[in-house]
């Protein structure tokens, strides 16, 4: 045994534990002037000087959950920008207090309008559904003008991105408020929450007032079929029930299709994670979404 390590065994408490702080990083809180609810919202900016323009912004939706993962991976992607396509930018976490993953009663209050079709049979739900006016507002008039007051952002490029629930916000948004952001990414959206209204949305988008928002979509192949490593015995009947009603890869793809239409072609694009299943999409497809959302 070395001699520093029998130091540290013969003297354990030598070895100080602490909180890891993640560079460059800043967290604050925030709260709505229109609903009064409470947000915890996480900064990550480049250590590169600005552009004359400012950083590209991009707003995660789940923060405590995906800000880390969304905001490391591009601090090290963006540090060769002319070899990965994708620039430093700006990380916004848009979070809650007091908790480390997902508030589930805020979330879904949040992202969304009314409770969800019982055709694609929901989980449990809280009860919380109706926020996502209030929510839009908070965006719009608070967030955003707080950070391209307090950051050298730019207001032109703004993305925002989701997945799940999240993803189905991100969708519903981009359908009511096109010009809002100008790329939009999601995940492994929960469409089934309500197909028949967002579908409905997309088809009365204003061409004229759209802009041109870019949007990502993406599915796991693995979210409608059971995957390889998946025993199908030992999953109950609700489970391959579930798979069915929600059609993830099915009402995605439907999506794209017909946002496509109005928005062109070349600013949306469609892909399966060839492996991948709802868990594991966010992961895998981060730095294709953002590349392709951000692009000019």
């Amino acid at each position: 045994m070395t001699k520093h390590r029998r130091e540290a065994a013969e003297c354990p408490e030598k070895v100080v534990q602490a909180s890891y702080v993640l560079p460059g990083c800043a967290v604050f809180p925030q709260r709505s002037v229109v609903s009064g609810l409470a947000y915890e919202i996480f900064v990550s900016v480049p250590d590169v000087d600005p552009p004359a323009s400012g950083f590209p912004v991009i707003y995660v939706l789940d923060g405590n959950s995906d800000f880390v993962t969304v905001s490391e991976t591009l601090k090290r992607v963006s540090r060769r920008p002319q070899a990965t396509g994708i620039q430093p930018s700006i990380v916004v976490g848009i979070g809650y207090p007091d908790t480390e993953s997902y508030n589930i009663d805020r979330r879904q209050f949040d992202l969304t309008r009314h409770a969800p079709d019982d055709a694609a049979l929901p989980d449990a739900l809280s009860g919380a559904c109706g926020g996502q006016d209030a929510f839009v507002e908070f965006l719009r008039t608070q967030l955003l003008a707080h950070i391209e007051a307090a950051y050298p952002a730019d207001p032109t490029r703004r993305t925002l991105m989701g997945h799940s629930l999240a993803g189905y916000f991100v969708l519903d948004l981009m359908s009511r408020r096109p010009e809002m952001f100008s790329g939009y990414i999601s995940f492994s959206p929960s469409i089934w929450w309500d197909r028949a209204g967002l579908m409905q949305a997309v088809a009365t988008i204003d061409r004229q007032s759209a802009g041109k928002p870019r949007l990502h979509i993406s599915a796991g192949r693995w979210e409608q079929e059971l995957a390889p490593w998946q025993d199908a015995e030992s999953l109950t009947d609700r489970y391959h029930q579930v798979r069915e009603a929600r059609r993830m890869i099915d009402n995605a793809r439907e999506f794209a299709d017909a946002i496509r239409l109005i928005i062109g072609e070349e600013a949306v694009k469609f892909e399966v994670g060839a492996d991948e299943d709802h868990s594991t999409i966010v992961t895998v497809m981060l730095c294709r979404a953002v590349r392709f959302a951000t692009g000019r």
